[in-house]
């Protein structure tokens, strides 16, 4: 089910109930990207709220901040294109989840509604505080054809690809590990290169015996 909120919660609650917003959704460099002050394109190091090919994070919607933000990570515009592969959950002040979307980008409530949806565009300030968040959240894409239940499903929609532990076609494989962060990319570029050389090197020494 790709909607969910708990019995018994209404579309006016949620001003007053919903306190926090979760959001999952996988980091591909294509389709990602995070800009300084100087619109300057991170590629180095590790992107900030990324994690084993998946980008997290927890909202507080009373005061527009991103919880799991480090002041080191500086101030930093964060633009991602979703492409129906996010997850989003609502959260009351226990941070107890209430509402599920997974798919579509709710930009009802998330950055930006000007254009044609599914991106995700904020402007993060050093102590996380999102500057373009909506003052008054509209909670609609959370209702609207949503199914009703006692407990909500919290399993996220893609699992990080690093955690994987199913067989893969040669296509499917490659197209999880061109997901990954350029530096890890050329990580594992290395590693199988060195070690396809040992295998050949073993190969020529057993030849020349």
């Amino acid at each position: 089910m790709a909607k969910q909120i708990l019995v018994g919660i209404r579309e006016q609650d949620l001003n007053e109930v919903a306190h926090y917003l979760m959001i999952y959704l996988p980091f591909n460099e294509e389709l990602c990207s995070y800009t300084d002050n100087w619109l300057g394109e991170l590629y180095e190091n590790k992107y900030p709220l990324v994690s084993k090919g998946m980008w997290s994070a927890i909202i507080d919607l009373k005061t527009h901040k991103l919880l799991n933000w480090k002041q080191e990570f500086g101030c930093l515009y964060f633009q991602v294109k979703v492409c129906d592969s996010g997850t989003y959950f609502l959260l009351d002040k226990d941070k107890k989840v209430i509402c599920k979307i997974a798919g579509y980008v709710p930009n009802g409530l998330i950055p930006e509604t000007d254009d044609c949806g599914d991106y995700i565009r904020l402007r993060i300030n050093y102590d996380g505080t999102i500057e373009n968040w909506p003052d008054e959240p509209d909670f609609s894409d959370f209702i609207e054809g949503v199914g009703i239940v006692e407990k909500i499903d919290t399993s996220i929609e893609e699992e990080p690809i690093l955690d994987t532990k199913v067989e893969f076609t040669y296509s499917q494989l490659m197209a999880k590990l061109l997901r990954l962060p350029k530096h890890l990319q050329m990580e594992i570029g290395r590693a199988l290169i060195a070690n396809a050389s040992e295998g050949f090197e073993e190969e020529e020494d057993e030849g020349s015996l």
